[in-house]
């Protein structure tokens, strides 16, 4: 069994990376956000199979064959593949950093067991490590202003309206930064949430519009005048402002 398997083994990190890559890409498509029932767990569980299939992979090293020198060639972009996929859903925990550092170091370390040319090692090589080197950048500025930037209060909701039917939340969130505030409207379906045991798929919001502190949005107001079309109201320094959004093809517009 473990001479038939040892073919998949020589991949198994690659096809792991692509198949959860294509998972989460496909998720966003759809408009979801997926959220696990226990984030830590979710992470440690992909973090052992990507070492596991690491190890692994470096152990078969030796029984190299064509498809599989070519899938650990690509091996480190398949993982910025999965790394951008699985973002889109993840939190600012450390632990995300850490997967995506792992899955960086791991591809890198499976491509420069198979790469047996000198030359494809030090052209691919190169060109993989600059590639990773962008992200895994910004996914460390990103946490670090998270951990240790300026204190901002977080998003609070000020006030919801369903829509008369009870088809579209609209949701006034209230975004501070310092002493300025930001209002943002977003629109979100109602009733199309799923659950899947080991978590569950939301619908993502759809932000229509942002009133920046630079005018009045002490008063702004949201009407619903029909599930297709929504009133937003507020004051700036002209006057009172009044914007209608309609659904036009399953998206909301300004009209």
């Amino acid at each position: 069994m473990a001479k038939r398997l040892l073919p998949l083994r020589r991949v198994g990190l690659a096809v792991f990376l692509f198949i959860h890559g294509c998972v989460y890409w496909l998720i966003s498509w759809l408009g979801y956000s997926f959220i696990p029932v226990h984030e830590t767990l979710q992470v440690g569980i992909i973090l052992a199979v990507i070492l596991t299939l690491t190890i692994d992979g470096f152990r078969g090293r030796r029984d190299r064959t064509r498809f599989s020198r070519i899938s650990n060639a690509i091996l480190p972009i398949i993982a910025l593949f999965f790394v951008l996929s699985f973002a889109d859903h993840g939190g600012e925990s450390p632990l995300y950093l850490l997967l995506f550092l792992t899955s960086f170091v791991c591809s890198l370390v499976l491509f420069f067991a198979y790469i047996q040319s000198r030359t494809m090692k030090l052209t691919l090589g190169v060109l993989h490590i600059l590639i990773l080197i962008i992200p895994t950048f910004f996914f460390t500025l990103a946490l670090l202003g998270s951990l240790f930037g300026s204190p901002s209060s977080p998003a609070v909701e000020r006030h919801a309206e369903l829509s008369p039917n009870g088809a579209y939340l609209a949701e006034v969130i209230d975004r501070r930064d310092g002493q300025y505030s930001d209002l943002w409207i977003n629109l979100t379906p109602q009733g199309r949430d799923r659950n899947i045991l080991i978590g569950e798929l939301r619908l993502r919001p759809q932000n229509i519009y942002v009133a920046r502190w630079r005018v009045f949005v002490e008063d702004l107001t949201i009407y619903w005048e029909t599930d297709d079309r929504l009133q937003i109201t507020h004051s700036d320094k002209y006057g009172q402002v009044i914007l209608y959004f309609a659904r036009h093809e399953g998206v909301w517009v300004q009209i």
